[in-house]
């Protein structure tokens, strides 16, 4: 009898544990929370210096398209440019929600005023040097892919087309102003550029392409295009 209930009472416990130990495995478990989402829209302020690349850093002779210059081997000497300075405002406007948890997100990168300038090493006029700079003035807008990996650290890749206008006069003392033309344009430069991005930190290196054609607005003006590529390493603050 004393066996039996000892039995008895080592089956129940047996089947108690059991139980239990199912009631462990099926119980509720919470849902994992979803990354919080770090990339969004916001005002950026960057400044750096403006470096010319190419043709643009060493003296060209660029031909007119009329005029005394236009004959062959004829003209424009130009300055080449030295090491100038940039400064950008703009905003980051994202067209949708991020995705792959958070990481990735895509929209605009608007550049609404972009100043820059470089400068130039005169022979005649050493005095008054900044007069012969090449300065600039204008927007940049296209689509930026963020890369979000760790924490707030933010990885933005671009491609801006930009348009700029352009005020140039070299030492051309001695040429009829018919024949050159201090003010240019150029709606469709280019732009492609990496920034790195903590906080509200923001570093990025820009290489920027293209020609400027000076002819003061005026398409029956001869004109001068030059090469205008340089690289700029930017500083600056994402808010």
């Amino acid at each position: 009898m004393k066996r039996a209930i000892i039995l008895a009472v080592c089956l129940c416990v047996v089947i108690s544990n059991m139980l239990n130990a199912q009631d462990s495995t099926n119980a509720y478990k919470a849902p994992t929370p979803a990354r919080k989402n770090y990339i969004n829209s916001g005002f950026y302020f960057q400044i750096g210096p403006v470096f010319p690349n190419g043709e643009y850093a060493t003296l060209k002779s660029v031909p007119t398209t009329s005029g005394t210059y236009s004959k062959p081997g004829k003209g424009l000497q130009y300055l080449p440019a030295k090491m100038g300075a940039a400064m950008d405002m703009g905003f980051i406007i994202y067209l949708g929600p991020s995705f792959a948890g958070n990481h990735l997100r895509a929209g605009i990168d608007a550049t609404f005023l972009s100043l820059w300038f470089n400068s130039t090493k005169p022979i005649q006029d050493t005095k008054n040097s900044y007069e012969h700079y090449y300065y600039y003035a204008g927007q940049k807008f296209g689509p930026v892919f963020t890369i979000n990996p760790i924490d707030r650290l933010m990885i933005d890749l671009s491609y801006k087309l930009n348009a700029n206008f352009a005020y140039h006069f070299d030492e051309w003392h001695d040429i009829l102003n018919a024949d050159y033309s201090k003010y240019g344009a150029n709606l469709l430069q280019s732009e492609v550029s990496l920034a790195i991005r903590y906080s509200i930190m923001k570093f990025s290196v820009q290489y920027s392409f293209g020609n400027m054609t000076y002819d003061n607005f005026d398409n029956t003006r001869p004109t001068q295009t030059i090469q205008a590529n340089n690289v700029r390493i930017m500083i600056g603050l994402k808010f």
